[in-house]
């Protein structure tokens, strides 16, 4: 992943479709769980959501004085090619919600090490990046996503 390509857009459509992935996966597990564990996933979800939330406005700002050249991220095919390069590459559906949200401890183990992993494939994908304003918005979602895995850390640490 490290020689990639990818515009400041596709960088951006990309961390939209993870943070979508995120919010599923921790709904879900909010879905199948009760009580502490639940709370926390759904906590969990509406910090995928805001992170969500912040992407798209990211994305545009960025956008501005060239819509036309970032019309093919709408189209469905691109976005499911997108989707396919990070499916199941941080939060793998075959864990949950069985092991990975069986009780609070295990939900926010398992959720700090997909933030973790998330963090990890941003930093690769940063290390390919050439084009300036790639390499800033790509750093505001490192930023975004260490915010999260020290969120975990700390309920981890009460």
């Amino acid at each position: 992943m490290s020689n990639n390509s990818f515009s400041g857009l596709e960088m951006l459509k990309v961390a939209i479709l993870m943070e979508e992935e995120g919010y599923n996966f921790y709904r879900n597990g909010a879905n199948n769980t009760s009580g502490k564990t639940k709370e926390f996933l759904i906590a969990a979800a509406s910090q995928e959501y805001f992170h969500k939330e912040k992407f798209l406005q990211l994305y545009d700002e960025l956008k501005k004085g060239n819509e036309a050249g970032s019309e093919y991220l709408y189209d469905e095919e691109v976005t499911n090619y997108l989707r396919s390069l990070i499916e199941n590459q941080v939060f793998n559906k075959k864990d949950e919600p069985k092991e990975a949200f069986k009780d609070f401890e295990s939900a926010v183990l398992s959720s700090l090490k997909t933030e973790e992993l998330t963090v990890t494939v941003y930093n690769e994908m940063y290390k390919g990046i050439s084009n300036h304003t790639a390499k800033e918005v790509m750093q505001k979602i490192i930023e975004e996503e260490k915010q999260h895995v020290e969120y975990f850390k700390n309920l981890l640490k009460a």
